[in-house]
């Protein structure tokens, strides 16, 4: 049996660009304000990030332990694929004093009962336990992070595809990458739409001074996961210089 021929891409194209050109001519053409679109749609999708970040900020800034530089570049790098807005100190300062609390709460809990019922029943099994739960306790805060950007960028894959449709489709009817980006960012599923409003809402606050900074900057952290993703935009934007035929 002949096995079954894949689709080319100009049969892919053709087969998508009616849909999306469609959506193009009906775009409007209102500016978006992506600092309030992407703030309102990141808490909209991601409630389990903000209840994270709440407690970096309220338990993680009891105490600020200053993590090797590698550490800090390793958690920054995640915390920005995952999109909280903490610092790398307080997600550790969050581990330490997450391992810190039961393992005391655990000598409180052992000492109190050895006080009323004498040392010779210090609940040693009790103390021994609670002591593997601070040290779980640690690695599971400490790793949180990483955890969190790793579901993302699963999920953020699956959307890599339409993405690049849909920023083609639109260059061959507006050559225009900026507009081509923000027209994906509108018609895309999350998580890849937070991503690429991301990329406006860091030139608004200053971050990048170019859309293209920006885009370059994220496009960084696909870098040791998918490297066809960077590929593909760099095509799009070489595009923009090749000469017309």
């Amino acid at each position: 049996m002949p096995a079954e021929r894949k689709p080319t891409t100009d049969e892919i194209l053709k087969k998508y660009s009616g849909k999306i050109e469609s959506q193009i001519k009906t775009e409007s053409s209102e500016k978006t304000n992506y600092s309030q679109s992407y703030t309102a749609f990141k808490e909209e999708m991601a409630p389990e990030l903000s209840s994270y970040e709440n407690l970096c900020r309220s338990f993680g800034s009891i105490i600020k332990v200053k993590a090797s530089e590698d550490d800090e570049k390793k958690i920054k790098r995640n915390i920005e694929i995952a999109h909280l807005e903490i610092e790398p100190w307080q997600a550790l300062s969050l581990s330490i004093v997450s391992f810190i609390a039961v393992f005391f709460l655990g000598i409180g809990i052992s000492v109190a009962i050895a006080l009323i019922k004498g040392f010779a029943a210090f609940p040693f099994l009790f103390f021994i336990l609670m002591t593997f739960v601070s040290i779980f306790l640690f690695y599971f805060m400490n790793s949180y992070p990483e955890r969190l950007a790793k579901k993302w960028r699963l999920k953020a894959s699956s959307q890599m595809v339409p993405a690049i449709l849909y920023i083609v489709v639109y260059m061959r009817h507006t050559p225009n990458l900026e507009k081509a980006v923000a027209f994906a960012s509108k018609h895309l599923q999350p998580p890849l739409a937070l991503d690429l409003r991301k990329v406006f809402y860091n030139v608004e606050i200053g971050k990048f001074s170019t859309i293209k900074e920006s885009l370059d900057n994220y496009l960084e952290t696909w870098k040791d996961y998918s490297i066809e993703f960077i590929e593909a935009f760099h095509l799009i934007e070489g595009s923009l210089f090749e000469p017309e035929n």
